[in-house]
C-alpha cells in the first residue's frame, strides 16, 4: 500500500498534526466564502479575508515550526 505514506502520518508530532488540522480548517472557510460571495462584493468582505488568511497563515507557520522546517 502506501506505507512511506503511512509512515510520515505516525511519525507527524500531534501538535503538528494539530495545526495542520486548523491550517486546512482555514484553507476550506477561505473558499467556503470566495464561493459563496459573488465577484462584485469581493472588496465588501475584505476584513473578513484579510482575517481568515491571518489565521491561515498563523497555522501554517505553526505547523512548519512543529515540523522542524523553520
Amino acid at each position: 500500500m502506501n506505507s512511506p505514506l503511512l509512515n510520515a502520518i505516525a511519525e507527524t508530532p500531534s501538535s503538528a498534526a494539530y495545526y495542520m488540522g486548523q491550517r486546512d480548517g482555514y484553507a476550506c472557510k477561505i473558499k467556503d466564502v470566495l464561493t459563496a460571495i459573488p465577484v462584485e462584493n469581493v472588496q465588501a468582505n475584505d476584513s473578513v479575508l484579510k482575517e481568515l488568511y491571518w489565521w491561515l497563515d498563523m497555522y501554517n507557520d505553526s505547523f512548519a515550526r512543529e515540523m522542524g522546517w523553520v
